[in-house]
């Protein structure tokens, strides 16, 4: 059985993983950016981690990387990535193709990535047609059209956290980590009783998550202004795709039982039956090792 290497480059961390064809994860390694950083130029270390693992696993011939942020068209260099601006402009796979002759690397968007690991590697019975969204320190999306990777005119459409929400800012605004925060406070602030939230030092996903599991109302509150923004989302993504399967994942996913009934209530607000009556919205399977396996999947042909 074939081997390949998934490499998911995040605000966070570097996950390399051993990936089998179909889809076993046979080893994995995670190295945090802040070790990355510290240690001297961020393109330059992750390059050497890079190297350290190709040097480890000599077996492996082909590498898939997933980035979080805009790529070039022909899927060979960092374009603009928010939360590493050290690494725009990074010709990534012609500097690995130098150092490595004889190995293959392929390169995408994270969110692209994830939604072609969903695809080969979920066991969900998928149709050629579905949008993966992405719920984390961002809003991400990866879609799936006739079973390939939608890449948009320049190599970086469908940025649907990007798209300008009814409040004048965009989703990702309204619902990345930073919006949802700070909404919650907000919430918290308004709330005249009694709340489990004001007795955690920081609000953050998990802190919520746990709230709304104990039935806290600025809890439940904050879950159901997330789901209305999804919800306005995913409709204007049916209007404009024509798609009617999305998938739920990121790490604010694991929350989309508490948001899911506002979520159902603005897309039937806005969709017309046509939409509405094949609808099948589904949470991700593949959850914290998604980055890894897209990643890797990238070496399918």
């Amino acid at each position: 059985m074939e081997i390949f290497t998934g490499i998911d480059i995040g605000g966070s961390s570097v996950k390399f993983g051993l990936v089998e064809s179909d889809g076993k994860l046979l080893e994995k390694k995670k190295v945090p950016v802040k070790e990355l950083r510290a240690s001297g130029v961020l393109s330059e270390n992750i390059l050497a981690s890079i190297q350290e693992w190709i040097k480890d696993h000599p077996q492996v011939k082909e590498i898939g990387i997933g980035v979080p942020g805009m790529i070039s068209r022909d899927r060979r260099s960092l374009v603009e990535l928010a939360n590493m601006p050290e690494l725009n402009g990074l010709p990534i796979v012609e500097l690995l193709e130098k150092a490595n002759p004889g190995i293959a690397f392929y390169l995408e968007n994270d969110a692209n990535a994830a939604a072609l690991g969903e695809y080969y590697f979920s066991g969900q019975q998928l149709p050629e047609n579905f949008l993966l969204v992405t719920l984390g320190t961002g809003v991400g999306s990866g879609l799936i059209i006739d079973h390939k990777i939608f890449k948009g005119a320049d190599g970086n459409g469908l940025e649907l956290g990007h798209i300008v929400a009814g409040n004048g800012k965009s989703i990702e605004q309204n619902i990345g980590k930073v919006g949802f925060y700070a909404k919650a406070a907000e919430l918290l602030k308004e709330h005249k009783g009694k709340s489990v939230l004001r007795d955690v030092a920081k609000i953050d996903d998990d802190v919520l998550l746990e709230a709304a599991r104990d039935d806290d109302p600025v809890a439940l509150k904050a879950f159901a202004y997330y789901g209305k923004y999804v919800g306005e989302a995913l409709a204007t993504a049916a209007y404009i795709l024509d798609v009617k399967t999305f998938i739920i994942g990121g790490g604010v996913a694991k929350g989309y039982p508490f948001m899911q009934e506002q979520v159902l209530k603005s897309m039937q607000k806005f969709l017309t039956p046509y939409y509405l009556d094949k609808l099948d919205i589904r949470l991700a399977v593949l959850r914290n090792n998604a980055g890894i396996l897209g990643a890797a999947a990238l070496c399918f042909k």
